[in-house]
């Protein structure tokens, strides 16, 4: 009688552990993976990148996967917003070697990351894949961002890395297409740099 008691203390305790959600990681008490994702979004669509970026870590330490590794490419984005372009490629970096999906805009994100970086190879190899798969690409998330700053990075890397030629292709095919110079002599690409220069700040 006593070893049956035993065995019914032991099964009840088990059944109060059950109800009552001992061990469980998912007690309720917080977003899950996807809705930290979504806040991120939010966030970030009004403006609080860092709180944005927040979200999107905080979603990666629940489910680095979830809706196909999104918090990486939302990451990469709310980084890049804050000035932060060496975490913005690695989040994109990651985001790309892991899926296919969202790639036009990872890549322009990361074409973007790469030039505040100086890397103007980088730059040209990311910018002319987004700009050959969609020359009128813009980031859905953030429609003022768009195939003319990565047209822009571009041609400016073109000019750093003396293809001078490139970049005036670039300008003329973007943003100006009867802006003419000769850009093998030294007033010409003064003239594009100037170009240049002038689509920065204008």
């Amino acid at each position: 009688m006593k070893g049956r008691n035993v065995l019914l203390i032991a099964a009840l305790c088990f059944l109060l552990l059950l109800a009552y959600g001992c061990g469980d990681d998912d007690d309720g008490g917080g977003p899950n993976a996807q809705e930290l994702i979504d806040q991120g979004w939010a966030k970030f669509g009004a403006g609080d990148n860092a709180g944005a970026s927040g979200d999107f870590n905080a979603a990666l330490g629940l489910d680095p996967q979830a809706n196909d590794y999104e918090a990486y490419f939302g990451l990469g984005w709310a980084e890049l917003k804050q000035g932060k372009a060496g975490l913005a490629e690695d989040a994109f970096v990651t985001f790309l070697s892991k899926t296919s999906s969202l790639e036009d805009d990872a890549k322009a994100g990361l074409a973007l990351a790469y030039h505040a970086q100086v890397k103007f190879d980088d730059v040209i190899d990311a910018a002319e894949e987004v700009l050959a798969a969609d020359p009128d690409w813009s980031f859905s998330r953030a429609p003022e961002i768009d195939y003319l700053d990565v047209a822009l990075v571009l041609a400016h890397s073109y000019y750093i890395t003396a293809d001078f030629t490139e970049s005036l292709q670039v300008v003329r095919d973007f943003f100006d297409p009867g802006f003419s110079v000769d850009t093998s002599t030294p007033e010409g690409r003064k003239q594009l740099a100037d170009k240049l220069n002038s689509l920065y700040t204008g």
